[in-house]
């Protein structure tokens, strides 16, 4: 198996999990569901990196699909920081931090369709 497809449903997985996370802090009030939020989130990060340094290694990745791993990277540092501004109290930040949220879904499924045509034209 490739590390790409895997890593890239992990993170898929990973950012559903945080969307219906995050949702249930705002809307319900689950404080302690912060935690597990960071946790998922910071973890995210990582792979969301790792993801990016395979990728861009791979010689059989196409410029569109590097590109979007880029992207992809810097929008998930840019929603760490977002939400560690609101453990700070910057409640200001909250449609922000919900809004690139869902970003990061449509760029972490662009990226899997982009991988699985990648894979179709090589076979």
């Amino acid at each position: 198996m490739k590390p790409v497809p895997i890593l890239g449903t992990i993170v898929l997985i990973g950012v559903v999990c945080q969307i219906l996370l995050g949702l249930q802090i705002t809307g319900a009030g689950a404080d302690y569901l912060i935690g597990p939020h960071i946790l998922i989130g910071v973890l995210g990060l990582i792979l969301v990196i790792v993801l990016a340094v395979t990728a861009l290694r791979a010689k059989a990745a196409k410029v569109h699909s590097k590109l979007v791993i880029i992207i992809l990277t810097i929008v998930v540092i840019i929603q760490v920081g977002l939400g560690f501004e609101l453990l700070q109290g910057v409640e200001s930040m909250i449609m922000s931090h919900e809004i690139n949220a869902f970003l990061i879904l449509l760029l972490t499924v662009a990226m899997g369709a982009f991988t699985m045509l990648s894979a179709r034209k090589s076979n």
